[in-house]
């Protein structure tokens, strides 16, 4: 792009950032992001953070990740959260996937699948008490677990 003299604009450095996290390239994810708004003058979106979570966390740098999340100018998203707590459920970090969890909580009360993953590190460290509360969490909230749905196409008509 930049030999083409073409601009990158926010939807190009969540895409960029996005390959730099799946291909493990943390130093130039970094520095992309850092360019993005030094050199771009581009303010982050909450998707941006989350790729960056996301590329520390996959990293093991739980605590760069979580210290991004405090001093980001917007306020953090589901997509970051879940991030942040995808990567301590990995890097098996139980005092930071809480906090996460919590704040995910607050954003998705009724999404199952958050307090599940946090259940099932609670049960892994065996801490069968926070299984419990856990629990009666999710049936206090009113959570269920989304029914899923399949289909295929077969000659223009789905069938599901």
């Amino acid at each position: 792009m930049d030999v083409k003299g073409v601009t990158p604009d926010q939807v190009t450095f969540v895409g960029v950032l996005s390959a730099c996290n799946h291909a493990g390239l943390i130093n130039l994810g970094l520095n992309l992001f850092k360019s993005m708004t030094e050199e771009f003058s581009i303010d982050p979106l909450a998707e941006h953070y989350a790729c960056m979570v996301d590329l520390l966390g996959r990293a093991g740098r739980l605590e760069e990740a979580f210290q991004l999340v405090r001093k980001m100018k917007i306020k953090a998203n589901a997509g970051v959260w879940g991030a942040l707590l995808g990567a301590c459920r990995t890097h098996r970090n139980l005092e930071l996937a809480t906090l996460s969890a919590e704040k995910l909580l607050e954003l998705e009360p009724h999404k199952t699948s958050n307090y599940v993953l946090l259940s099932n590190m609670y049960a892994e460290a065996r801490r069968w008490d926070e299984v419990e509360k856990l629990r009666v969490m999710i049936k206090e909230a009113g959570a269920e677990k989304q029914p899923g749905c399949s289909w295929i196409e077969n000659k223009n008509q789905m069938m599901f």
